[in-house]
């Protein structure tokens, strides 16, 4: 019956819904799905805000306070509806326990460590630690009156003063600058605090009327002064307005979340976009969008590494595949049961809007499939598709980037088909082709991104000397540096038959007078045979200090036998001295530039594997490498490719073999 229809459609239930982020599976609760399958009930009237109104339970009568306080606003009452039928599915954590890690976390900026926050304190005391087992606070049954109308009071207030509120609709208002909350952080009086600290910052640095230009100069302003601690990801609900008004620490989100509280507070349509995984950085990541006047979207990230500013048309590079974005108000989508209903698919908006056909395996049932990415640790689920007579309707995808059609079945993903990528606006498949093989010299198991790259050719140009006087008043040249860096081992085999006991490192000279060339050495290590292989002992004795006086990149780790740690030096062209216990003949030496340690190493075992569509990775065979490359004759022509180091390391990607050559998707 209608009636039964009703209440089935009104019902609220918690659904666990699994999805791989940061190279893990996490778990995510969605109490409140309830509300995206009474949106497909919905039919005349505004049944929504009742079906809120009747979930407040109790709490109504507050709501009901903030409808009757506006009955003679139209305008304010529609904000106030607005807020209230959304309401449903929205909440925050609270819990002492919660207050611990923030306290860990304040310390942190409190001391002023630059760079990462160690996480050596909270493996030690959170470790397993899940907030998601924590009481939820619902909004629509802890809301109070007195807080909304204040939200509502103050978001006014901006727009009718500010003098960009003419660039944006009442619709856009409500979506983009009313919301009270950004996530489940705990709730607080944010508007007019925000307001109040930066409005006057606002005025000093900009009077003019163009949004977007106010915007850059507050971004910018920030990345400048801003000593923001970032972090590992912690296993944290949203931090909350308050917390970040006092302590700016945390990860990407606290970063957008900031931005938030504070473009919001002055009238700026400002919003959050995020990927679920991207195959640049293999984990999530988020930045802040402005709606401009003209209906466009600028994306930004204030703290961004590049030379940033907020301007039209502008990319940080980073592939992305889906883009979704936060927001206030609840939707029906066919991504709700995979991400909850206050994610919106906004792909259309960074590429364009297109459609593809993608074929499955012919024994795939059902009605729709799941779209993945490879990570190493298991495919990561970002879109659901509509099958129809065999083929999937892909819709709103990046080009240039891989995807793996999926199946689900007890939460298991499985493929249903040959990974594609779109290329010049037609599907490729990577579908083996077993009677044709090539050849393939494999030297990477990860892309060499261009940050890296920069890292290891910063060094060409730097010294080695060295001396019997650990002041070095006088010394020999041992070698120079004179070409870039290709990897990561690199050896070099002085001419020089005389002993010594000291062994300074010094950076090149700057490129240009602006140019910052500091020492960044993962390891340096000095051999009294070409043979051998067990270097002399040596300790670094003293040098410039450590960037940020970072104990993680002092002068010891750049003899510490990690090739991923590495000594970041505080100024430009400061030297290092290495202490070798006795004077020593020096026959070859050891050099490795800072780097991500994803290069073929000799001794390291390998494997590699091809993917062969529903029966999944198959294996190419292992070796050991002897040098810096690994060769594999066996490759069936147009497969996808996947290599793993079984010794150490956990950043792998796919790649293909084109011309011979290894390619991994947009490092070409």
């Amino acid at each position: 019956t209608k009636e039964n229809e009703k209440s089935w459609c009104f019902k609220g239930w918690e659904t666990l819904v699994n999805y791989n982020t940061m190279n893990r599976v996490r778990m995510t609760i969605i109490w409140s799905l309830s509300i995206v399958f009474f949106v497909s009930c919905e039919s005349a009237g505004d049944k929504r805000l009742d079906f809120a109104l009747e979930q407040a339970g109790k709490n109504r009568i507050e709501l009901e306070k903030v409808l009757n306080y506006y009955r003679n606003d139209s305008l304010k009452l529609e904000a106030a509806r607005f807020l209230i039928r959304n309401m449903p599915g929205h909440g925050g954590y609270e819990d002492d326990r919660l207050d611990s890690v923030k306290a860990m976390m304040k310390t942190a900026v409190e001391l002023n460590i630059g760079g990462y926050l160690p996480d050596s304190e909270w493996k030690r005391k959170w470790i397993g630690f899940n907030y998601r087992t924590l009481p939820k606070r619902p909004d629509i049954e802890y809301m109070s009156a007195d807080y909304l109308i204040e939200n509502i009071e103050q978001s006014f207030k901006v727009w009718e003063e500010c003098p960009w509120a003419k660039n944006y609709s009442f619709d856009d208002f409500c979506e983009w600058v009313l919301p009270y909350r950004i996530g489940d952080e705990p709730l607080d009086n944010w508007r007019k605090m925000y307001y109040d600290r930066y409005k006057p910052l606002l005025d000093s640095l900009y009077t003019g009327n163009d949004m977007v230009e106010a915007v850059n100069v507050l971004a910018r302003h920030f990345k400048r002064t801003n000593l923001f601690v970032l972090t590992t990801e912690y296993r944290m609900p949203h931090l909350g307005a308050r917390f970040l008004s006092e302590y700016l620490v945390g990860t990407c989100r606290e970063i957008t979340d900031h931005a938030v509280y504070v473009f919001r507070a002055l009238g700026f349509p400002i919003n959050i976009d995020k990927y679920w995984y991207s195959p640049s950085n293999q984990h999530d990541h988020m930045w802040n969008v402005l709606k401009d006047s003209d209906g466009g979207f600028i994306p930004f990230w204030y703290m961004d590494s590049s030379d940033f500013v907020v301007k039209r048309g502008s990319t940080d590079g980073r592939k992305k595949g889906k883009v979704y974005r936060n927001t206030f108000e609840a939707h029906d989508s066919k991504t709700a049961s995979l991400f909850g209903p206050f994610y919106q698919d906004v792909t259309a908006e960074y590429f364009g809007e297109n459609e593809f056909k993608v074929k499955v395996n012919d024994n795939i049932g059902g009605n729709s499939i799941l779209l993945g990415m490879f990570s190493p640790s298991g495919y990561v689920t970002v879109d659901a598709v509509p099958l129809r007579r065999g083929k999937a309707r892909v819709n709103n995808i990046e080009p240039g980037v891989i995807f793996q059609p999926l199946t689900s079945e007890n939460g298991t993903r499985s493929p249903a088909g040959y990974p594609f990528m779109v290329v010049d606006g037609n599907v490729r498949y990577f579908e083996p082709d077993m009677s044709k093989a090539v050849t393939a010299h494999i030297r990477r198991k990860y892309p060499l991104r261009q940050y890296l790259y920069g890292y290891m050719a910063t060094m060409t140009g730097a010294e080695i000397e060295v001396s019997n006087d650990r002041y070095f008043r006088t010394s020999e040249l041992l070698c120079c540096l004179t070409d870039t860096p290709r990897t990561n081992l690199n050896y070099y085999y002085p001419k020089i038959s005389r002993p010594y006991r000291y062994v300074r490192f010094t950076p090149p000279p700057p490129a240009y007078p602006t140019a910052d060339c500091r020492a960044e050495i993962a390891e340096l290590a000095f051999f009294d045979s070409v043979d051998s292989e067990e270097h002399l002992p040596s300790k670094a004795i003293y040098g410039g200090g450590p960037v940020d006086e970072n104990p993680a990149h002092d002068i010891d780790k750049a003899c510490d036998d990690d090739w991923l740690t590495f000594y970041y030096s505080s100024g430009p062209r400061d030297s290092i001295v290495f202490d070798l216990q006795r004077a020593s003949t020096i026959k070859k030496i050891l050099f490795v530039p800072r780097n991500d340690d994803n290069f073929i190493t000799p001794g390291n075992v390998y494997e590699l594997f091809y993917q062969s569509g529903v029966k999944g990775w198959i294996s190419l065979g292992v070796q050991t490498a002897t040098t810096n490359e690994l060769i594999y004759r066996n490759i069936p022509e147009g497969a996808l490719l996947w290599l793993r180091n079984l010794t150490r390391g956990k950043e792998e990607q796919v790649f293909y073999v084109e011309n011979d050559r290894q390619r991994f998707v947009g490092y070409e």
